[in-house]
């Protein structure tokens, strides 16, 4: 660590600003010099500026209320005792001119920080063991942070003079490169100084918000996965020539009607389109705008998030603030004076032009885009606002247990503690430390961008996220297994996001390596996916689609509803058990298909029960199958289920498990054993499999848990 903690001897710290200044001035946009040879870049490394360090990367209190590594004690806390180790010194501070009451007075790395009286004077108690020179900071909500270095020789007031900063946003500006791994070589592109935190960006979904072809092929009605006549065609599309994301023509498959009149998409998945922020199409998305989706310079030009806003993302719930007063061509924005929010009250490098923002550590920013319930044709019976709860991840998060005591980025911003700060000071060994390099954090205080999730599997979220229960018991002959879900780690949720995705438990059991057949029992619902289906009174001896080892399997509905306790009005007491919409549907038994006859007669490995609807299936296709599914299920005006929400005009069932709540399903098998084994999965699965072979996506199905008994 001493490598990059350099010492307090003022005339070294001299030599090195001015080293780095010529170097600046030789070779700001050339080849970046190799990481240990190099110091980030300044810009203008005097006082009274704002910071290098971007600044979303501090910690969230812990849960025990201890405030976080860079966040600075409670808003009413005092200076340190006046017998603190250090320097007593006189603080002065100005707003636009004037003496500012309750400005935020700190030393620049450290927690402690006191506030201005009335006439806008603080006295700080300076630490003088660090290696660097104090560095003197004043933070408010509605001027650039500025700084100021004092010397012991010097006793004079430290004056620090804010200046408030335009609250009118530029449609003019144009959005900064963040730059990527292999392309950050000039002070232009955010990854050149912030290395780790480009690194994260650049590997998260969030980079690919704007250019996930599943995204698109949802906008447009295509499938970017049959890109010949010939496969197109076997899913009664039309292929030729036109428009491709991010621009230009090519060959494509059309296979169902697009997003009406633009939609809401790029709001939130490609909010850096240049000029008019809210209600641009999806289409407009070309260049950086669809390369890089939600990058750096978007989140940190969020000033203020609306909640009450109903439109999400740029058109309502986030205001961004870009830069519109002139300043030095230099600080790279553009020949605008730099203005950029984030977490910390100590950023004060210039080429930063930071401002504090609470919302970057308590994840009230995430609620612009993952709460969002659009206006629709809606049944107003059920939703009387005309407005459907289509994600509203932000919501669960509010309402669960954890809503109190983590946000958002406790868990999908994971601490980075071998980073030194959002700079990287510890990859520049000649960094100032201070206004130039920012300021040594604690191990933990940088949050890694990475934003880890479902799509994320080495991230080992969705296994920490359940816990799955057996009980099972032999009965005259038969296994019963009862299997209880619990979601124990996300807080909000399980699934939660796109209302397409699903957790599937599955339960098959055996004697030995024997697989005994089920008989009764919760089942899998048909949108688990079935190649076929066949419902009473049609021919169940005839299959075409059917294959050798294929299996048809028989369930019936009970006539009851399951009564769950669900996300709003399904679990408020709005809904009753039928109007939450989940049908009691059992297992009746199954046969495995052996062969199959040109005409596509079936002969099975056993004559099949009477029944109320077939399934065919396998592995993968699981409609029918013992087992339990847990969605938000959207309908059409049609009754489809499971469709893209701009089609909803109800959500029919909802028994996502929300935060600590638990399920329990019931499962009957023959057995010729007295101590069978039950087998019991948790799947995610991301879409459901009829759209996803449509489109010829690939289905990446993860296995969360799995428990034996």
């Amino acid at each position: 660590m001493g490598g990059w903690r350099r010492g307090s001897n003022r005339g070294v710290q001299l030599v090195r600003k001015l080293w780095w200044l010529l170097a600046l001035a030789a070779c700001d946009d050339g080849p970046r010099a190799a990481r240990d040879a190099a110091a980030p870049d300044a810009g203008i490394v005097a006082d009274q500026g704002a910071d290098a360090r971007p600044p979303a990367d501090a910690a969230r209190p812990p849960v025990d209320g201890a405030p976080p590594p860079d966040a600075g004690p409670p808003a009413d806390a005092a200076a340190p005792d006046a017998g603190a180790q250090g320097d007593d010194w006189v603080v002065e501070v100005t707003l636009d001119g004037v003496p500012a009451a309750g400005v935020r007075v700190q030393q620049g790395g450290l927690d402690a920080f006191t506030r201005t009286d009335a006439d806008g004077r603080a006295r700080l108690v300076l630490d003088r063991s660090r290696p660097e020179e104090p560095v003197i900071i004043a933070s408010h909500p509605d001027a650039r942070i500025r700084s100021m270095t004092v010397y012991p020789e010097d006793r004079s007031p430290a004056l620090i003079e804010l200046a408030r900063f335009s609250t009118a946003d530029n449609p003019a500006y144009a959005f900064q490169d963040p730059g990527e791994p292999r392309r950050r070589e000039s002070t232009a592109q955010c990854g050149h100084c912030h290395l780790t935190l480009n690194d994260d960006w650049y590997a998260s979904p969030h980079r690919r918000s704007a250019s996930n072809p599943t995204v698109h092929d949802l906008y447009a009605g295509t499938a970017s996965g049959r890109l010949d006549a010939a496969a197109c065609a076997a899913v009664g599309g039309r292929f030729g020539p036109g428009p491709l994301p991010g621009g230009g023509e090519g060959p494509r498959c059309v296979v169902a009607d697009g997003v009406a009149d633009g939609g809401e998409c790029a709001d939130c998945h490609a909010p850096g389109i240049d000029g008019r922020l809210g209600g641009r199409a999806l289409s407009e998305a070309t260049g950086r705008a669809f390369e890089a989706g939600v990058h750096c310079d978007v989140c940190h030009r969020v000033a203020d998030v609306d909640l009450e806003a109903a439109a999400p993302g740029v058109a309502g719930r986030l205001r961004l603030l870009r830069p519109v007063e002139d300043g030095p061509i230099s600080l790279g924005a553009g020949g605008r004076l730099p203005l950029t929010f984030g977490p910390s009250h100590d950023s004060p490098n210039p080429r930063m032009g930071s401002v504090q923002r609470d919302h970057f550590r308590d994840g009230r920013i995430c609620a612009g885009c993952h709460q969002h319930e659009p206006a629709q044709a809606a049944d107003r019976d059920r939703w009387p606002s005309g407005r459907l709860p289509v994600q509203t991840t932000w919501a669960e998060w509010q309402g669960g247990a954890l809503g109190e005591a983590m946000a958002c980025n406790d868990c999908h911003m994971p601490p980075a503690p071998e980073v030194a700060n959002g700079g990287d000071l510890q990859a520049f060994p000649l960094a100032l430390v201070g206004v130039q390099g920012g300021f040594v954090r604690p191990a933990g205080a940088v949050r890694h961008h990475t934003w880890v999730g479902p799509r994320t599997p080495a991230s080992g979220m969705l296994a920490l996220a359940a816990a799955l229960f057996i009980e099972r018991e032999v009965v005259d002959g038969e296994l019963v297994a009862r299997v209880t879900l619990r979601n124990q780690g996300a807080g909000h949720g399980l699934p939660t996001g796109e209302p397409m995705r699903a957790v599937l438990v599955t339960v098959q059991a055996f004697c030995g390596d024997e697989p005994l057949a089920a008989s009764g029992g919760d089942s899998l619902p048909g949108w688990a996916g079935a190649r076929a289906q066949r419902e009473g009174g049609e021919d169940w001896a005839v299959w075409p689609e059917a294959a050798a080892g294929m299996v048809i399997r028989v369930t019936r509905r009970t006539g009851e509803f399951h009564d769950y306790e669900g996300f709003g009005p399904f679990g408020d007491g709005t809904f009753g058990a039928a109007a939450k919409g989940l049908p009691v549907e059992v297992v009746v038994g199954e046969a495995e298909v052996t062969s199959v006859a040109p005409d596509g007669t079936v002969t099975l490995s056993q004559p099949l029960p009477a029944g109320e609807r077939a399934w065919l299936g396998d592995a993968t296709w699981l409609a029918g199958a013992p087992g339990f599914a847990y969605a938000r299920v959207l309908v059409d005006a049609a009754g489809n289920e499971m469709v893209p929400h701009f089609r909803a005009v109800d959500v029919r069932s909802d028994d996502r498990l929300l935060p600590l709540a638990r399920h329990t399903s019931t499962h009957r098998f023959r057995t010729r054993c007295p101590e069978p084994t039950v087998v019991a999965r948790v799947v995610h699965r991301p879409y459901p499999l009829a759209l996803a072979t449509e489109r010829g996506w690939a289905v990446d199905d993860q296995v969360m848990v799995e428990v034996r008994r």
